[in-house]
């Protein structure tokens, strides 16, 4: 069932919500191909589709976990890590501000 025209104000309206600024030969052009692609929708709507089962997966995969362990090779202690920094400040890293006071 083929879907009526979209109306110019309907096409504005849209442009407008999506901050997009069309002259009229845009508008005529968007509105035609907006028509057509709630045309093809409306097609998918008509399909029987009772008989599909739903998926969210459709490769088959699911999520993969692994255990959430700390690897200490692979980390500095608190001291490693302020080494080499200019200022620290009860163990964290001291930065000028950037906000005005």
């Amino acid at each position: 069932m083929a879907m009526a025209k979209i109306s110019k104000k309907e096409i504005k309206h849209v442009a407008s919500l999506a901050r997009l600024t069309l002259n009229n030969k845009e508008i005529i052009r968007f509105g035609a191909q907006l028509t057509d692609i709630f045309d093809f929708v409306d097609k998918i709507g008509e399909m029987k589709t009772k008989s599909v089962v739903e998926t969210s997966y459709v490769t088959g995969d699911f999520n993969r976990f692994r255990d959430d362990v700390i690897d200490t090779k692979r980390i500095l202690s608190q001291e490693e890590a302020l080494k080499n920094a200019k200022k620290t400040k009860n163990g964290y890293f001291l930065v000028k501000s950037i906000f005005d006071k």
